[in-house]
């Protein structure tokens, strides 16, 4: 055995070993939450364990054929993971995402052209080359479909997105250039980093606390009726997407997936001479002259408003408390008296406990 294949040899345990640990420390947490994106994502680890394996014997005829069917069975089993996982946070698909979709069979008839015009090897491109770009595709959606939930799991979900992805496009090149032996080290080594980072970030992403308490933490109906709502930055993701289509009314500092719908204002003390919609943290006067205006043209076309606020804590750093309270006190007037809905979006730990109980009562 000769240093290349010794090294190839250690690369392939590690990845068995990462594989069979994500799939059993992630079968055990299935059983204690019962979540479906857990099992799948479980048994996607166990066929890429699978794919491993039989890569290492692909002399053996029917071993090999093992081999191109687990790989595809892995991509599809994290894509319906990702799509399970959305469902559970209760977070909708994006149609942007879905659109692109539409690009995947053009795009994977290039991908083969090009590989059989590359090797001229008619069986490598219908065999290898089918089953890695198949997979290469669905992987990608599998990441890009958990990218819309860092808000709620920051960087964990973050960085197994970003793993994931970049799994996916490795597998293209690793079709086309797999026939050549200088390429087989280099994209192994390649694959295992990304394969134990992928399994370290997924092992995060189970363990966190919202992840855990997540029947806990997200109703699974929303109470939209008129009054006051405040809530955390998890079911914050939940309204936005409840709230897509609304004309929502929205003073923020999180600029990132908002809705078309919306009216925005981002709260900033950075000065943007050609951005109209930007408010000082100091502007709670205007800000409330805003809201009063927007809800007496909503009420007048018989809708119902809805306010939104996603920066206390900011404000509080400008503002006296006094201040900041007479102003919210005054907001929920105003939405109250007009049948709407005022959404301030703050987290318990985001105070200390007395002002936090503070900012409750006076939202009752």
């Amino acid at each position: 055995m000769d240093g290349t294949q010794t090294i190839l040899v250690v690369e392939a345990s590690i990845v068995m070993l990462a594989d069979l640990t994500a799939a059993m420390v992630i079968f055990k947490k299935y059983l204690s939450t019962r979540r479906k994106s857990v099992l799948a994502f479980s048994l996607a680890w166990i066929f890429d364990f699978i794919f491993v394996l039989a890569s290492a014997f692909q002399d053996v005829g029917w071993l090999e054929v093992v081999g191109l069917i687990s790989l595809p069975l892995f991509a599809g089993l994290m894509f319906y993971g990702s799509v399970l996982f959305m469902g559970e946070e209760s977070l909708g698909i994006r149609h942007g995402n879905l659109g692109k979709m539409g690009l995947m069979p053009v795009m994977f008839m290039f991908y083969m052209y090009a590989t059989y015009y590359y090797t001229n090897n008619a069986l490598w491109t219908a065999t290898v080359a089918a089953s890695f770009g198949i997979s290469g595709v669905f992987v990608v959606g599998a990441g890009t479909l958990l990218w819309d939930v860092r808000e709620i799991y920051h960087s964990a979900v973050k960085y197994l997105s970003i793993g994931i992805i970049f799994f996916g496009l490795h597998l293209i090149p690793a079709a086309i250039l797999g026939t050549h032996t200088w390429y087989m080290p280099v994209g192994f080594t390649l694959s295992m980093v990304l394969i134990v980072e992928m399994a370290w970030a997924m092992l995060r992403l189970v363990h966190m606390d919202t992840f855990e308490n997540i029947s806990k933490s997200v109703p699974s109906e929303i109470d939209m009726s008129p009054g006051v709502m405040v809530v955390d930055q998890k079911s914050y993701i939940q309204l936005k997407s409840v709230l897509a289509n609304s004309p929502v009314l929205a003073f923020i500092r999180n600029v990132s997936d908002i809705p078309e719908t919306w009216t925005y204002y981002f709260v900033t003390t950075v000065p943007f001479e050609r951005a109209a919609k930007t408010l000082y943290p100091t502007d709670l006067a205007k800000m409330v002259e805003i809201s009063y205006r927007y809800m007496e043209k909503v009420s007048a076309s018989g809708g119902r408003g809805v306010v939104v606020i996603d920066c206390p804590e900011y404000l509080a750093v400008y503002n006296s408390w006094e201040s900041l309270m007479k102003f919210l006190s005054k907001l929920r007037d105003i939405v109250v008296i007009n049948n709407g809905t005022l959404i301030l979006v703050v987290e318990k730990t985001s105070f200390d406990p007395q002002r936090y109980s503070q900012l409750v009562r006076l939202m009752e």
